[in-house]
This record gives structure tokens, sequence and C-alpha cells, in this order.
């Protein structure tokens, strides 16, 4: 049994973390900015000794401080979810202010944020992981379509490899995850794979980390990305 924390629990990949850790014994610690959704709210009727539900923002400047004071114990693994496409357009022609900084506030600073405040709350040898994308390698050039969206992974991988060479690194690994392309809200009905399968194979690139160390770019497959 492992302690995992997921931010960004309330559906898609998520949600899909969540209920597989729960299924597998894991007690989950789910943030999401409204906990209160049938579906978790389900889980938790099926799993009341081992979800706790906390109720957060990722993006406020005080989330940390909820987040820790609903933690019983050291955690094995912490793991950022959340995120967003951005503008419909994604065209940097068009991108206001307000469109970008709330693009990279939510996809690359407020999870770097906050994974920096609760580091000392993981074990020594444990994890800590970020959901990326194939589309933040600069070395793939994946992001043509969606360059906006590309661009704010791009930026949360290049503030992974900082916080992974500075004086601050954590004992745990560092991991920037690519899901795979997966039928979510985000993801659409075209894409190549449902939720399940990238769930697995994301639980099995994370615990194979464990005690591992180091800072790596990983799909769901254990594959390694170039950054």
């Amino acid at each position: 049994m492992h302690n995992v924390l997921i931010a960004g629990a309330s559906r898609g990949i998520g949600l899909g973390l969540t209920r597989a850790c729960l299924e597998r014994g894991d007690k989950v610690y789910a943030v999401a900015r409204n906990p209160n959704g049938e579906a978790l709210a389900e889980l938790q009727r099926q799993y009341p000794q081992h979800l706790v539900l906390i109720a957060g923002d990722l993006t406020a400047s005080d989330a940390a401080q909820h987040i820790e004071a609903a933690l019983q114990e050291p955690l094995d693994i912490l793991l950022f979810n959340a995120g967003i496409m951005g503008p419909q357009h994604q065209d940097v022609a068009q991108a206001s202010a307000d469109e970008v900084a709330t693009l990279f506030l939510t996809n690359a600073i407020a999870p770097m944020r906050l994974a920096r405040q609760l580091a000392g709350r993981v074990r020594a040898g444990g994890v800590i992981a970020f959901m990326s994308s194939q589309m933040g390698s600069v070395a793939l050039a994946r992001s043509a379509a969606m360059p906006l969206y590309g661009a704010s992974k791009a930026a949360l991988n290049s503030l992974l490899q900082s916080w992974d060479q500075s004086a601050e690194r954590p004992q745990a690994s560092l991991l920037a995850l690519h899901p795979g392309w997966v039928r979510t809200a985000m993801g659409g009905d075209q894409a190549d794979l449902d939720v399940d399968t990238s769930v697995a194979g994301l639980l099995a690139t994370v615990g194979a980390q464990l005690d591992q160390g180091g800072c790596h770019f990983l799909d769901y497959q254990q594959q390694t990305l170039p950054w």
C-alpha cells in the first residue's frame, strides 16, 4: 500500500488514477477544485477509510496550506494531474495576456510551486510526478497543432529540470509523464487510448521509479522521451 496525493482528481485521467490507486489498496488524498462531484463521492462511499477528499484551487497561493492540513502521514507518491488546454484558437498572434497567464500558471507555475512546497512531505525515495505531454518535448516538435499548450508543457519540463539541478532538489524521483493520447474531455473522442489503459501504464511507470532517483521524461509505456 502507498500513500498517494493526486492533484486534479475530479475527472479524466486524474479520476482514473484515483480509482485505480484505491482499487489496489492505496490511501489516496484527492485534491480537486470541487471534490463534491458524484464520481468522487461514489468512490468515497466505496473506500471511506482510504480516500481523503481535499477542496483546493491549485493556482491559489495558499493551496499548500490547505493540503498539508489534511495529510496524516508521509507520502510515497505526489502526482500533479491538473491542467488546461488553453484558448481554443491556440494562436500566438491572437493570444491575450490573460489567456497566456492562465495557461502557464495552471500548467507550469502552479504545479511546480505546489510541488516544491509539499516536497518535504514526500518520503526519501518517493516519486514526485507531473502530467506533461509529448507536446512539451522541444526535440520531438509535435505541438504544431497546439503550440500554446505545448509551450506550457515545455515550460513545466524546463522548471522540473531546473529544480533537479538546484540545491533544493528533493530526495525523490522527479518525473514528467506523457499519458498518451487519451479519450477524455481534453483529448477528445478520437484519441487512441481509453483512460484505464493510460492509467495502468502511468501507475506502472511511477511504481518503477520508486527508490530509483533521478529526473526523467517518460511515457505511459515506460519509454524515455527526449526533452
